[in-house]
């Protein structure tokens, strides 16, 4: 089976036939690569020669794309590049960023013992979704490869274990998968078929097909039977043919690149990944892909950097697979009252002055990746330091101290899959070396006294010299020859010297190995089994700690699953514990929840801007439902905080939900079951989309999937397209949110808009305070009630630079470019290209002018009267003013 990524241009599939026709023309190394690239034509090649790993005709040609390597040439027309060997695991990981599917050719021979040609063959198959090497994986992020098949979304980290399945139905997938965090997502297609593939590349996610005979649903039961050895897949709550299909064309696909020997059947090496278990959304506050982006929580939108996003906000979690939950709880929040009040529960314990929270925090940095090392132990990878890895996280977790209140299900669970683990624990802590080695290609990993068989071998290969020199003497001593000597040599091996004047003392089941002008050399059966022994002592050596660590391997897999829930356990202890350690930087507080529909913040302050700002920032105040209207429409100019504010609201209830405490004064929120956003303009031009349209379809998304229960938080619709249509459409959208009476956050341009909460019981009116002073306009970043009285758009653009020409024509439209809205009816709308002169109006005269931008609340008796006589003054001498 072929699994195609999706990255244009990609290799050219060398078929069995080309490989055999082009095989005879070339070197036995080359019709070597021309075999491989038969049977991996999808693959970019890395081919092991000598000190680097050489890419031929378009494989070279894309890394030299790619990676930006020199493009050379084997022969004529061979196009060739190369790397450095221990530059490999840099050029694979970008390589996989790009989206592309690479093999690992390595020599399965030493090259000086090698006859003929070195025997070569794929060691490795990476693609962007099944990397398990650590050095290309990020610990604090799951590298998932997802399927779609009908209404089934199958999803797996092969690095890990971890085998889901989320109901969705097609059209749903792109955002489930970048919720979930997704890093290649398959699609089952027939022959000829062409996918539309590029709203996974906008999410980030790397696409690539599979032949839909993979994901038949026999063909696919058979598999999942076979390789969970079960007769009835009931038993994992796979009963529709959907799920089936997805689950066993995942599992096929992962079989291909992990252990293609095993494809169609039961796989080994995938012992540890676990029955595909069965996700649904509820339970869970929903979140799609424009909210995750929009909200910025795993990156910011315009470097698409961690750095300033909701994630990096937090204290960072001390194990890898907290660092990994993490995410998980952001983007995939609680939904229930009853888990979130649990979560809270868990970080007041953690934050009670009584329990020591550094401390657990420091012990948990001593826990290291426990799902990805048993991965890698059931696939055959995991390194002597993976075992000694397991052997100090299994002692460190045995430490953990847990506060009783909220961790006593907890603490029982952990404690009770540690137990499970104890007797691996003091082995490996017995066994191995404190500095393990990083393989075992020279042994070094057990200690003396483990094995006894090991301590011989080790001992003849450290002691030859004392046994020799014993050897000697009791000889020597035994048949009274004071020259004799226990020698060695090259050719003939170990041997007995002795001196020709000593030689009829020489017993007779002594051999006699060499003739010399002055001496015999003998050898003796026991002399001869020690040399054996000796001079294979290394050798036997390191075969013998492979086969104990083999054995360690095996105990590892049989308590795979204990390892697993005991990291579950632990990450999610972590994730807790990230959350006690944040709040207590920030002074955030537990926020109340409740199931009815309010969010009531005091005080709040944005998570990211917070860190930034420190005290800078201007805390904001919201209030809906409840004894207020839930929908608020907010005005104010640009630049004034208006999207902040609203993007404040909507992470504090993400926040809430995900069990974490909230940077507020105090802080009351109603249980949501989806948060939905629709900010900023962004345009998809290579889908035939404008910047309208998208703002359209992801509104449209959004009114048909609101509930009452819903946070809605939406900036600046309907301003793509001309201002009567974009006005009428805003209009419209907020009637129907408020009607629903979800919680609403709506900031607009559109003034005309505040007359809703006039006409409508739901709908209220903040604004963000902005003061002038003369010209100048002043921000203060407070949300207070009522509407802002305009936009001051020509200030802001003065501000941003704009040439002052432009400024002063704009000022002299804006007074007459005015569309009147009187209630909902609209009055009418003057072009914005008439050529007809503005003429002066008596409210154009400078005096009138200055009267009206006189800041009169500012001024003292004594300044009013010296600006009155100013202002005569200048009346007086006005030629105008005196006709």
């Amino acid at each position: 089976m072929e699994i195609t990524l999706d990255p244009a241009p990609g290799p050219i599939p060398v078929s069995a036939a080309q490989a055999q026709a082009a095989a005879g023309k070339q070197t036995p190394a080359m019709q070597q690569w021309f075999e491989i690239k038969s049977q991996h034509p999808e693959c970019i090649l890395f081919f092991r020669m000598g000190d680097f790993y050489e890419l031929f005709h378009d494989d070279a040609e894309i890394t030299h794309r790619v990676l930006g390597i020199t493009l050379t040439q084997r022969s004529e027309g061979v196009p060739m590049a190369g790397i450095p060997y221990h530059a490999l695991e840099g050029y694979l990981a970008t390589m996989l960023e790009e989206g592309w599917r690479c093999a690992v050719v390595d020599q399965l021979e030493n090259p000086k013992e090698a006859k003929g040609v070195v025997k070569r063959g794929v060691t490795r198959i990476l693609t962007p979704g099944t990397v398990t090497d650590e050095a290309l994986l990020d610990a604090g992020r799951d590298n998932l490869l997802g399927l779609q098949s009908g209404a089934s979304l199958a999803v797996a980290d092969v690095s890990t274990g971890r085998f889901e399945l989320h109901p969705c139905q097609p059209e749903e997938a792109p955002a489930v998968a970048r919720r979930l965090g997704i890093q290649e997502l398959l699609l089952p297609i027939d022959p000829n078929e062409d996918p539309d593939l590029s709203a996974l590349r906008l999410l980030g996610i790397h696409p690539g097909t599979v032949p839909a005979w993979t994901c038949g649903v026999d063909e696919a039961r058979r598999l999942l039977e076979r390789q969970f050895g079960i007769t009835d897949l009931a038993g994992f709550g796979l009963t529709e043919d959907t799920a089936i299909a997805a689950a066993g064309g995942l599992l096929r696909a992962i079989q291909n690149t992990q252990d293609p020997e095993s494809a169609g059947d039961r796989s080994p090496k995938l012992g540890h990944l676990r029955p595909p278990q069965i996700i649904t959304s509820h339970g869970r506050l929903r979140l799609d892909a424009v909210a995750l982006s929009a909200l910025e929580i795993e990156r910011t939108n315009r470097a698409g950097s961690a750095e300033g996003s909701l994630l990096s906000t937090f204290e960072r979690p001390r194990s890898p697979m907290g660092r990994r939950a993490l995410r998980d709880r952001c983007c995939r929040p609680y939904g229930n009252l009853s888990d979130i009040h649990a979560a809270h529960d868990r970080v007041a314990s953690l934050l009670d002055p009584s329990f020591d929270l550094p401390g657990l925090r420091q012990q948990m940095g001593n826990i290291s990746d426990l799902p990805r090392i048993a991965a890698r132990a059931g696939l055959g990878r995991a390194t002597p330091r993976d075992l000694a890895a397991l052997g100090h996280t299994m002692q460190a977790a045995s430490a953990l101290a847990l506060p009783q209140n909220g961790f006593g299900e907890v603490a029982k669970a952990l404690a009770e899959e540690i137990e499970q683990l104890q007797s691996l624990r003091k082995q490996f802590s017995e066994s191995f070396v404190d500095e393990p080695p990083q393989h075992l290609r020279e042994g070094g990993l057990f200690r003396d006294g483990v094995d006894a068989e090991l301590d011989e071998a080790r001992a003849l290969e450290r002691d030859a010299g004392a046994w020799l020199t014993k050897y000697q003497q009791q000889l020597s001593e035994e048949y009274d020859i004071p020259s004799l000597r226990v020698m060695f040599n090259r050719v003939f091996g170990y041997g007995i010297e002795v001196t020709n004047t000593h030689r009829e003392k020489v017993p007779s089941h002594w051999v006699r190995k060499q003739t010399l002008r002055n001496s015999e050399r003998y050898i003796t059966e026991e002399l001869k089994a020690w040399e054996e022994k000796v001079l294979t002592a290394g050798e036997r050596a390191i075969k013998r700690e492979q086969e104990l660590f083999d054995q360690c391997i095996q105990q590892v897999n049989s308590v795979a699953n204990h390892l697993n829930a005991a990291a579950a356990l632990i990450a999610e202890v972590d994730v807790d514990a990230t959350f006690a350690a944040t709040a207590r930087r920030d002074e955030s507080i537990r926020p109340n929840m409740i199931e009815s529909p309010e969010c009531d913040l005091v005080g709040a302050r944005h998570p990211v801007l917070d860190r930034l700002l420190g005290a800078e920032f201007v805390p904001i105040d919201v209030k809906l439902g409840g004894s207020e209207p839930g929908l608020a429409l907010v005005t104010g100019p640009n630049m004034a905080g208006k999207s902040t504010a609203i993007r404040t609201a909507a992470l504090l209830t993400l926040l809430a939900h995900a069990g974490a405490y909230v940077p507020a004064a105090s802080a009351t929120i109603g249980r949501c079951d989806r948060i939905l956003t629709r900010i900023g303009a962004s345009d998809e031009l290579h889908a035939g989309r404008s910047t309208f349209m998208v703002e359209m379809t992801e509104t449209a998304s959004i009114l048909h999937a609101a509930t009452p229960h819903s946070f809605v938080v939406l900036d600046e619709i309907g301003r793509g397209t001309s201002t009567l249509d974009g006005l009428a459409l805003a209009w419209s959208i907020a009637e129907h949110l408020a009607d629903l009476g979800a919680r609403t956050l709506f900031a607009t341009h559109y003034h005309e808009l505040t007359d809703l909460a006039d006409t409508r019981n739901g709908v209220k009116n903040l604004h963000v305070l902005v003061r002038e002073w003369g010209e100048e306009i002043v921000f203060l970043h407070r949300l207070e009630a009522g509407r802002a009285g305009r936009s001051w758009g020509v200030q802001v653009a003065r501000l941003a630079g704009m040439p002052g020409t432009t400024i002063t024509r704009a000022k002299e439209l804006l007074e007459r470019l005015a569309v009147r809205v009187e209630g909902t009816g609209i009055d009418h709308e003057p072009t914005l290209f008439d050529q007809t002169p503005v003429e002066a109006t008596p409210e154009d005269h400078p005096i009138v002018h200055k009267i009206r931008h006189a800041d009169l609340d500012g001024l003292s008796p004594r300044e009013a009267f010296e600006l009155l006589a100013k202002l005569q003054d200048e009346l007086g001498q006005d030629p105008q003013a005196k006709g």
